[in-house]
């Protein structure tokens, strides 16, 4: 059996009776509607007005592509609504939904902006025009998925035709006055007289004269409903009986319905209104579900009786095979099911569908019956697939419902829980859970339980607790190393992290990079580009810049669609792209990856690995001169992360801040900083400690306390030599050479610039020397002999229009110094520029204290040197 097969019965058009009355004014006001290309058909009133039968009866004549999406109450899941949404486009354009497929794999729920622009976007492909049926839409009451619709209308979509018995909350107003909606309603879906006599003489062979046609008329009200129900309730009566009968009921629809079902299930053999009874808690059904849920032999038999009696029962599909009752029906039997019958039904529903490969119904089912072990047992069946795909929204959303009515926590289910979490962020929830597995029996003796709650540490602890963590992400490691691959996967990347808390560069790289390769092999696409962050980034830090680049290229190359765009899921590399380029001060390329990325992250619910990145989009904003811009967005950064768990995140923010106060030569704020409670600085650094702890010695050069500096530049150098970090050796040695400047050994300085040249250039590093400022440059400009060109890089026009925006000259200091240059005196200056004489001295004597120089001939040699003036 097709293990889609349920899926499918949601995407088919319910069957027409050959029969079927044909509703001419409806069709003709349906068709008027498509001929003035209406964006959205909504046909909406109350159960058994005949809306789906309408629309059904319509798209079966006219000689035009649709698509059909039956809906329920589970369906206001977003991922679910999408993928069911996908599998109905997918009807008209098999290709249709690559790049939304991929975007919804993210550990989180993509923000609607982004879903419908993707979406937007690959309708705009579909070459064949057609019309998307949603039906029952009065279920979704999801915001998410109100908007996301809401989107599609303004933008581009494809024909929409919403069966509801409510409106939605949509806003309509502007299509109404466009002309662009076309609108049924109860009043319209009313049966008139000749419909009404075609109705019954065609299904019930029931002629009326004109007076009983009357009183059917008024006690009906033309509801479509009512009349199926008349009929069944007179079909057997004589016709006095039955005009009585009709004149007797009277009352509004719901009670009418429930008179006239009672009547009929009266009428009813023992055994059909027992299978009717056993079943009506079936969303949908065949002949062996209801066998297994009723005990009743031949309930294929039964099911064409019903079918054959007109008893408000639906095909779903062209072999007739499956089925399900009206909805108005399966709400009037199930008002008489206790929860006890009810709980029994859906246990055994539930335990056919898990036999027949149909999880999610079983799973739902098993959680109607609050069977809290059987959903446990369905949900452990396939965590591993869904988690192996990424599908951790789904993962997680089942967990929580099995958590909901299972007392007991199991073991193994905490575990996924923590790592969904973990991955998509929410750390201090994931603690709670990791923390909560000590009180679980099952935890202290399964193996895999122990070893991920071990191979967490790295993300849960903070920077003091990092050899504990390495220990414990190894023993994690040994726990789960022959178990299931993904597992193992996860806890190499634990380990990676916590190798790269401690230092060890190597070892980090080589474990991120063996997690991405069996990734990108087995297709788990999320593991593949979050763990391609990692190398990327220890690739840096060892001096590997255009390696980096060159594995994030060849991945970018793969991920893309048929059109040759790059998937959603693939944009989380232009990330460590953009840091890349930042790196060789490609700012204009890096602003655009690094934009992209980070917005990219946050989509798909990486946001909490975004903050490399988010570092350089800073620096980068700053150095092209969007200070404003570049302040504002350090500043929400910090205040987001402000109680972080993992302190050192927290330090990482308020550094990046105090990167930008440094640049402004606010000494005061960045002392206060060094001052706080809590703030200290690893010379070990991880992933997040590295930027901070250039921070704080670019802080204390800043404050003239060059020993200090000089002492943990010392320990540092040691370091990153010996774990072969030459990234970092190129910013130790450049801060190394200035506190040696300052310190009055200029030649040891200039040794220290050379080897950092040597080191830089073949791999492109000149944002490493701009960043550092002019007295840098400065010094870097008495060794161009070491690699010529790649100096003359860092002082071509463009560093000079940063400078000009930045750490050196303001706009009219630069005026000035070429006035000076022009050989002009300090009056004809002030005359020129309209200000006073004093003005004039005062600008110039900040020139001479900015260039370290003390006489006019000194400033214009080193402004020239420096590109500044020409």
């Amino acid at each position: 059996m097709d293990k889609k097969f349920l899926l499918d019965t949601k995407l088919h058009m319910p069957s027409i009776r050959q029969n079927h009355i044909c509703r001419d004014i409806l069709n003709k006001k349906l068709d008027e509607g498509l001929d003035k290309e209406h964006k959205i058909i909504i046909v909406s009133a109350p159960a058994g007005y005949g809306k789906t039968t309408l629309i059904s009866g319509w798209l079966s004549r006219l000689e035009y592509n649709y698509t059909w999406l039956s809906l329920d109450e589970y369906d206001n899941d977003p991922l679910k609504f999408i993928n069911y949404l996908l599998a109905a486009v997918r009807k008209i354009n098999q290709r249709f939904g690559t790049m939304i497929e991929d975007l919804m794999a993210a550990p989180k729920l993509p923000g609607v902006e982004t879903v419908s622009l993707y979406m937007a976007r690959e309708l705009e492909q579909v070459q064949e025009p057609f019309i998307l049926v949603f039906d029952d839409y009065h279920v979704i009451n999801n915001a998410y998925i109100n908007e996301l619709l809401q989107k599609l209308l303004d933008s581009i979509a494809p024909r929409l035709v919403l069966i509801t018995r409510k409106e939605p909350s949509f806003a309509f107003s502007r299509w109404r006055v466009e002309d662009k909606i076309t609108e049924l309603n109860s009043t319209d879906l009313k049966f008139t007289s000749a419909e009404i006599s075609g109705f019954f003489s065609r299904y019930f062979n029931l002629v009326f004269d004109d007076d009983m046609l009357k009183i059917v008329e008024k006690q009906t009200e033309g509801w479509a409903a009512g009349m199926q129900l008349t009929g069944l309730s007179i079909k057997n009566m004589e016709k006095a009986r039955a005009k009585s009968f009709m004149k007797e009921f009277n009352g509004n629809h719901r009670f009418i319905a429930d008179y006239l079902m009672d009547e009929v299930l009266k009428s009813q053999e023992e055994q059909i209104r027992i299978f009717l009874n056993r079943t009506c808690t079936l969303k949908k059904f065949n002949g062996e579900l209801c066998e297994a849920v009723t005990g009743i032999k031949d309930s294929r038999k039964i099911i064409k009786q019903l079918e054959k009696d007109n008893l408000f029962i639906v095909p779903l599909d062209d072999t007739y095979t499956w089925y399900r009752y009206h909805h108005l029906f399966s709400e009037f039997l199930r008002m008489g099911l206790n929860e006890d019958r009810k709980a029994e039904m859906c246990r055994k529903a539930s335990l056919w569908c898990r036999e027949h490969g149909f999880t999610e119904a079983a799973l739902e089912y098993a959680l109607e019956a609050r069977d809290g072990e059987a959903a446990a047992s369905l949900v452990k069946d396939k965590a591993m697939e869904l988690f192996q795909k990424g599908e951790l929204k789904t993962l997680l959303s089942w967990l929580n419902s099995v958590s909901a009515i299972k007392k007991e926590k199991e073991g193994i289910l905490e575990v996924y829980r923590a790592w969904c979490l973990l991955i998509t962020g929410e750390i201090n929830e994931a603690n709670k859970v990791i923390d909560s597995l000590e009180h679980i029996e099952e935890s202290s003796n399964d193996p895999i339980i122990v070893g991920m709650a071990k191979a967490s540490a790295p993300f849960r602890y903070n920077s003091e607790d990092k050899e504990k963590a390495l220990k414990d992400a190894e023993e994690g490691l040994s726990f789960v190393k022959d178990k299931q691959e993904l597992f193992y996967y996860g806890a190499l990347i634990a380990l990676g992290h916590a190798n790269g808390l401690n230092g060890h560069t190597r070892k980090a790289e080589a474990l991120h990079a063996k997690v991405h390769e069996g990734a990108r092999r087995k297709g788990y696409r999320f593991l593949e580009v979050t763990s391609l962050h990692d190398v990327a980034f220890y690739l840096n830090c060892m001096g590997k810049r255009r390696e980096a680049l060159a594995v994030c290229e060849r991945t970018l190359e793969r991920l893309t669609d048929h059109g040759g765009n790059h998937l959603p899921m693939a944009k989380i590399v232009y990330l460590p792209v953009g840091m890349l380029l930042y790196c060789a001060n490609k700012l204009e390329e890096a602003q655009k990856y690094l934009e992209e990325g980070i917005a990219s992250y946050q989509e798909l619910g990486f946001a909490h690995l975004g903050g490399l990145g988010e570092w350089y989009l800073v620096l980068l904003l700053y150095s092209t001169g969007e200070k404003e811009k570049a302040f504002e967005m350090a500043y929400r950064l910090k205040a987001y992360y402000k109680d972080f768990i993992a302190h050192r995140i927290t330090v990482f923010f308020e550094a990046l801040e105090m990167e930008l106060f440094l640049r402004e030569g606010n000494i005061e704020r960045v002392s206060m900083w060094l001052k706080e409670p809590g703030i200290t600085f690893d010379k070990v650094s991880g992933i997040s400690d590295i930027n901070p702890y250039f921070t704080y010695i670019r802080v204390l050069i800043a404050q003239k306390d060059f020993l200090k500096a000089q002492t943990a530049l010392e320990e540092k150098e040691e370091l990153v030599r010996k774990e072969g970090r030459y990234g970092e050796l190129i910013t130790v040695l450049l801060l190394s050479a200035l506190v040696k400047k300052h310190l009055g050994t200029e030649a040891e300085a200039l040794d220290c610039v050379r080897e950092a040249v040597t080191i830089a250039a073949p791999e492109s590093y000149e944002r490493y020397f701009i960043d550092e400022g002019s007295e840098l440059l400065e010094l870097t400009y008495k060794v161009r002999d070491t690699a010529p060109e790649f100096i003359d890089k860092l002082f071509r026009k463009e560093t000079k229009i940063i400078y000009e925006r930045t750490d050196l000259l303001r706009k009219r200091e630069i005026e000035i110094l070429q006035l000076i240059a022009e050989g002009l005196s300090n009056d004809e200056i002030a005359e020129k520029l309209f200000i006073t004489t004093g003005t004039a001295k005062w600008h110039i004597n900040n020139i001479f204290s900015k260039l370290e120089v003390n006489k006019r001939t000194q400033a214009v040699d080193k402004a020239r040197r420096l590109n500044i003036i020409s």
